[in-house]
């Protein structure tokens, strides 16, 4: 009868059990058989430290993938979400511990913008293995054993390095590069982008032993970052291409392939929150509150990098997040003319932009409420309707470029049924109402309404919440192929409130305003529109 079957191994306290249980491990591997790890690299960081280590959602699909890699021969892998979620931790630290109980005899390259970064996950990666290794058959090499470069005796082990460093003569088998780039000013820097990439392309790749296995880990910082060149040029998997992608934003939204937005990952409604290792994953409200109080802190251009895995650059913005903040007041006089601005869903989108703001006494537009949502043509046209009685419209304006006058007459039937229904007074007239056909491009368009912001002719409320229009404005591109539908909204409301724009302006974006803004007020006056 085995100790472990006997009545006296059945009274042990559960402690002296796991001590034995090493022990054993321990003896069998020295005899030369290695005992192989868990099957996830989750459930052996659980297993060694329960008090530390957890598990949530979005890690356990991180380890379905990271297992995914194990046993795909030349399987590439990326991996997106927010800091601070436990991905470096899982993927830098315990995933080669992980990987060795299984793979003993295999090179690891651990690699970061930093040789003294990675040589920090390849030197917890070795204490790892030095606690708890023994039980999996692992023992270090003592004539090669630095934080950088280790060795187990049975011939594999890990090697860390920055990604200016070079790699000759280091093979490996599996490769981990876990953020490329130190920071943003890094990964804007064209400079930076194109020697990381030459790295990559002429040190990383070419240290491949047949059938390894690729994981990147950053950031996205840019559309040009690593993931993004590699994606342009080899694709996604359910493209055709090579990579897998695990995309986890802050906030679920829906599938949006323009904005880099698919399926999302953890099968998430749109807006519901990313769990969080420090937050119980059944506190919806809590985590909800995290990533609020996140986006609040940064930008929102950063908030779209860094939290939702959807670079921008900062080239092309009509407006930047100091000008909207300046173009932000509490002071909004009286309505002269109240309109409502209407994007209706279409075009291969489901998000409807209703923008509201009205002609002040002052001369001055202000752009005062945002009802933009995912809505169907009946929700969307109901949603028209409540904004302008609610705020009192004597016109709803509509792009019919989708469906042409099929949005008017929605609008109307909405009125007539919500008169019905009681929703609105029968006595309220129903507003004017005025489709606009968008002749322009969509960056002609809203230019000169830039302008209009920039020169105080056009304003945001600071009593309404319009974070979701403001964010439209300062991260929309004119080569981008994402169709923002509250800053479409809000410009037709501009154009039928302002005065006439002067339609020979010219057109810069706002970088290349602040860039060209010291060569004189001259650059400036030529723009202002009439």
């Amino acid at each position: 009868m085995s100790i472990l079957e006997s009545g006296a191994w059945r009274a042990l306290p559960a402690a002296d059990k796991e001590h034995l249980r090493n022990k054993l491990a321990e003896q069998h591997a020295c005899n030369g058989n290695p005992i192989g790890g868990p099957p996830t690299p989750g459930q052996l960081a659980i297993r060694h430290e329960p008090n530390i280590q957890v598990q949530r959602p979005h890690l356990e699909l991180i380890d379905q993938a990271l297992t995914w890699v194990k046993d795909t021969p030349n399987a590439k892998l990326m991996i997106w979400t927010p800091p601070q979620i436990g991905k470096s931790v899982r993927v830098s630290r315990w995933l080669p511990f992980w990987w060795l109980t299984h793979r003993p005899q295999d090179r690891i390259l651990m690699a970061s913008y930093a040789a003294s970064l990675a040589e920090t996950h390849g030197a917890a990666c070795r204490d790892l293995i030095s606690a708890y290794g023994a039980r999996y058959g692992l023992q270090l090499k003592t004539d090669e054993n630095t934080r950088s470069d280790w060795s187990l005796t049975a011939g594999g082990g890990l090697r860390s390095r920055g990604t200016k460093g070079g790699i000759t003569g280091q093979s490996m088998n599996l490769g981990v590069i876990d953020d490329p780039y130190a920071d943003r000013a890094s990964a804007d820097s064209s400079t930076i982008r194109k020697a990381v990439w030459e790295w990559y392309s002429s040190a990383f790749t070419t240290r491949r032993s047949p059938g390894a296995r690729q994981i990147i880990v950053h950031t996205r910082w840019h559309l040009q970052d690593l993931s993004g060149m590699l994606l342009e040029r080899e694709g996604r998997i359910e493209d055709n291409g090579e990579w897998k992608v695990v995309h986890l934003p802050a906030i679920a939204t829906a599938p949006d392939p323009a904005r880099g937005f698919r399926e999302d990952s953890l099968g998430r409604a749109p807006g519901e929150p990313l769990t969080h290792p420090l937050i119980d994953s059944n506190d919806i409200d809590g985590l909800a509150d995290h990533w609020r109080r996140q986006k609040a802190s940064v930008t929102t251009r950063d908030w779209a990098a860094m939290f939702m895995g959807s670079p921008v650059t900062a080239e092309g913005a009509l407006l930047t997040a100091e000008n909207l903040k300046e173009a932000t007041t509490k002071d909004v006089p009286a309505p002269r003319r109240t309109v409502v601005g209407v994007d209706p869903s279409g075009g291969g989108r489901d998000t409807a932009g209703i923008i509201g703001g009205h002609l002040g006494t002052d001369g001055r537009m202000y752009w005062t409420h945002d009802r933009t949502a995912q809505m169907s043509s009946d929700q969307w046209s109901r949603a028209a309707c409540q904004l302008a009685y609610d705020i009192e419209a004597d016109c709803v304006v509509f792009e019919a470029n989708y469906g042409g006058d099929m949005a008017g007459t929605l609008i109307q039937q909405a009125w007539n049924a919500m008169q019905n229904e009681g929703i609105i007074d029968k006595r309220a007239l129903c507003p004017r109402i005025k489709r606009v056909t968008a002749r322009k491009s969509k960056f002609l368009r809203a230019e000169p309404i830039a302008q209009a912001v920039l020169t105080q002719r056009a304003w945001f409320s600071a009593d309404h919440a319009l974070a979701g229009l403001k964010s439209e404005w300062e991260l929309w591109e004119p080569d981008s192929k994402w169709s923002p539908g509250a800053l479409d909204a809000a410009v037709y409301v501009a154009y039928e409130l302002l005065p006439p724009i002067n339609s020979g302006s010219s057109v810069s974006s706002a970088a290349k305003r602040s860039r060209t803004s010291t060569t004189g007020a001259s650059s400036l006056a030529t723009r202002r529109t009439r």
